[in-house]
Parts: structure tokens; sequence; C-alpha cells
């Protein structure tokens, strides 16, 4: 996949200024280098069967071309994200705030659940096998309700970007 086109978002209203870099958009590939590196705090919304917006949180590792997510079978995240793949992840990974738009489908097949037990293992050093169409593993997050977990291909449309530091400039990827 080539590297999504980007537009720095303006700065407006009072209080407001450029960032300390002279109104540089943030790089791809700096915020790629962020999400592999597995210290990321992610939250899923999908929306919710009454129509509202439901939240939580979730992992999500970056591998090539999409974030991977694994969610337990009987969660309500799931259960949302079968009824609609349109999601939104908000990503803190420290020196950026990532807002991540796109289509989430399930992975069942063996090449999509080899990638996801990999982009686990990768970016949270995190083992993994694929059992069936899941993920197993001998330990989750005491949160997870533990394994065996569905894997999910979140592939973005639209990538937003906040500095915490006023490092770049907000910035918007688009992907093709």
């Amino acid at each position: 996949m080539s590297s999504p086109r980007s537009e720095t978002i303006a700065r407006t209203g009072r209080g407001t200024s450029p960032g300390t870099k002279g109104g540089a958009a943030a790089e791809w590939q700096d915020v790629e280098r962020l999400l592999r590196e597995g210290r990321a705090t992610c939250w899923l919304s999908v929306r919710g069967r009454d129509g509202g917006v439901h939240t939580r949180p979730v992992f999500a590792a970056w591998h090539g071309e999409a974030l991977i997510l694994v969610t337990k079978e009987g969660a309500a995240k799931t259960r949302h994200l079968r009824s609609d793949g349109d999601v939104s992840l908000a990503v803190d990974l420290g020196a950026i705030h990532l807002v991540v738009e796109g289509a989430a489908a399930r992975l069942t097949d063996p090449a999509g659940l080899e990638r996801a037990r990999a982009a686990m293992e990768d970016v949270y050093s995190w083992p993994t096998e694929v059992v069936g169409d899941e993920l197993d593993a001998s330990y989750a997050a005491p949160t997870s309700g533990g394994p065996p977990f569905q894997a999910w291909e979140l592939v973005p449309r639209r990538a937003f970007a906040f500095p915490t530091r006023d490092q770049v400039e907000p910035t918007r990827f688009v992907f093709d």
C-alpha cells in the first residue's frame, strides 16, 4: 500500500497558532512507527443496535495496510461489529492522538487469521495461535473475557492525527 494522501487541518479560532514545526503535517511513516510500538491505548466506537454509539477498549495492532482488532465472540462490541462494520478507532499514541475511520470485517480465512496472529505477536509480543476461525492464547488482558478471540481487520478510509505537544499540525490522511 502506498502512503495515504495527507493535508494539514487549519487551526482556527481564538488562542490557536501553528505548531512548533512551522506548519508541517504529520508523516504517516511516523504514525505507523508509533502504532507498531505496542504502547497504544485504543477505543473502538461502533453503532449500537439502538442507533447510539458503543465505545469500548480494544487491542489494535497495525499490520501493513490495516489494523487488526481482537474481540470476544459474546461481547457487545462484537455483536455491533457484525451488524455494522463502519467504525471509528481512537488511538492514544503518546505524541499523537489518532482517529481512524473505516470498515472492519471479520477474518475467518487461514491467511487472514495468520496475519492477525502475526500482528499480535509483532506489535504486542502476544503469542496467539489459530484455532478454527479464532485466535487462542494461554492468557489475555484481565478485562477481555479471556480467549479465544475473533479477529477483525479495520481498513482505514481516513485518519486524523492530532499533536499532543504542538510538534506537528493536525493532519488528515486519506487512503485509496
